[in-house]
């Protein structure tokens, strides 16, 4: 398949414009890939700081300008420049095709996914955190119009997406769609990541929501609601385990049903992957699987001992424009939801200061347990209206939210 990706890309007779909305971490890890990747080019950049992305791009030894004239950054683009600019208007206003979100924001996201499908370009997504709150509305505009909106293959949700595939390829029945993680503390403090953070080079809210459960949590949200598959319990079983191969033994007397679970391992040694538990439909394929050292069977472990975050994106892109197909989206009939879960004793009047903070985590639960439940990315700015304890789900009876695109795109404001 990618051999197929690459040879049509190389084939091109002119590069393919990537419209880029984010400039953090990940943003920048998928423009620095882009120039070992045949005619696939990004024009433009936009970002909410464009002067700080001038600067920083002119750093790494970029030639860049700053623009917001179309003809001009087709130009420039021509001659090697990479264009920025905070002008959501570009958006519509650049001739292209894909835009390629990847703010890592809920609000700010809605608002740019919204400007892509009305311009009428495909969405690509680096953002499970939009997808899971307001991708199904974002999906059903965009089916109306005949596009494409999926987020990507490197995120875990995409990495699964493309394992559970290449199961059923094999003749597997996914039983549980898995994350792998090794350390987990759903009451984390942004005080308390910070030095972590700042040894990895990333943004201490995006620590914060990896170590305290959300990002995970959200992301099986967006794979269960893609597969619609289900849950063993709120915020998933999670058992420990030393290697991956134990996994098995760790749901082998759950009562899975037939649509499949969607879960996840804790341990210091795992790998940063993915994992299915899959039972093969074929009885005469063991004596093979034993063969192949993959346990007496009927049912196994698949795993993928890593996902390549930025790296990866570009197949997803590729897949898009040139075969009209999603990596993962958050489906039309959602099965489940991430709510946001006071860390803490919070008080009437407190704000909420969202994902990656120091007031709320998210837990998945099954969207008939949670109905009333406020999604987690929605809590950033919301006032409560009452006091919460400890571990407490929060309603949107408990919260006055706040007037943004993401609010307004779901009717509740």
């Amino acid at each position: 398949m990618y051999n197929i990706f690459l040879k049509k890309l190389e084939q091109s007779d002119k590069p393919i414009d990537i419209i880029v909305v984010g400039l953090g971490f990940m943003g920048f890890g998928f423009f620095s890939a882009t120039k070992h990747v045949p005619n696939l080019r990004v024009p433009l950049i936009i970002t909410r700081r464009p002067d700080e992305a001038k600067k920083f791009l002119l750093e790494k030894g970029y030639k860049v300008a700053y623009e917001d004239n179309p003809v001009k950054i087709k130009e420039l683009a021509d001659e090697g420049y990479i264009c920025v600019s905070d002008n959501l208007d570009l958006i519509s206003n650049y001739p292209n095709n894909l835009v390629f979100e990847v703010t890592g924001t809920v609000s700010y996201g809605t608002d740019v996914a919204l400007r892509a499908i009305t311009a009428g370009k495909n969405l690509v997504t680096m953002n499970p955190e939009l997808q899971a709150t307001v991708g199904t509305v974002l999906k059903q505009l965009a089916d109306k119009k005949g596009l494409i909106i999926s987020d990507v293959l490197g995120d875990q949700p995409g990495s699964l997406a493309r394992l559970i595939a290449n199961a059923k390829m094999m003749g597997f029945k996914p039983l549980v769609a898995g994350n792998m993680k090794r350390y987990m503390d759903k009451h984390a403090t942004q005080k308390q990541m910070q030095p972590w953070a700042d040894d990895k080079g990333l943004a201490v809210r995006q620590t914060v929501s990896f170590t305290d459960g959300s990002k995970q949590s959200i992301e099986m949200t967006l794979v269960a609601n893609y597969f619609g598959m289900n849950l063993l319990k709120p915020g998933m079983k999670g058992p420990q385990v030393d290697n991956i191969k134990q996994a098995l033994d760790e749901f082998k007397n759950e009562n899975i049903p037939n649509e499949g679970i969607v879960d996840y391992v804790i341990g210091r040694h795992l790998f940063p992957g993915v994992f299915v538990i899959a039972k093969h439909k074929d009885p005469n394929q063991q004596k093979y699987l034993r063969y192949l050292n993959m346990g007496e069977g009927p049912c196994y472990v698949l795993f993928d001992a890593y996902h390549l975050t930025h790296l990866e994106v570009v197949n997803t892109i590729a897949s898009v424009i040139l075969f009209g197909q999603e990596t993962i989206n958050n489906g039309t009939t959602p099965v489940a939801k991430s709510a946001a879960i006071a860390k803490s004793h919070l008080k009437k009047g407190q704000t909420l200061d969202g994902i990656g903070g120091d007031t709320v985590y998210g837990q998945i639960y099954h969207i008939n347990e949670s109905k009333n439940y406020l999604p987690v990315g929605l809590a950033e700015g919301a006032i409560l209206l009452r006091d919460i304890t400890q571990d407490e789900p929060i309603s949107f009876d408990d919260v006055k939210l706040p007037i943004n695109p993401a609010t307004k795109i779901l009717g509740l404001v």
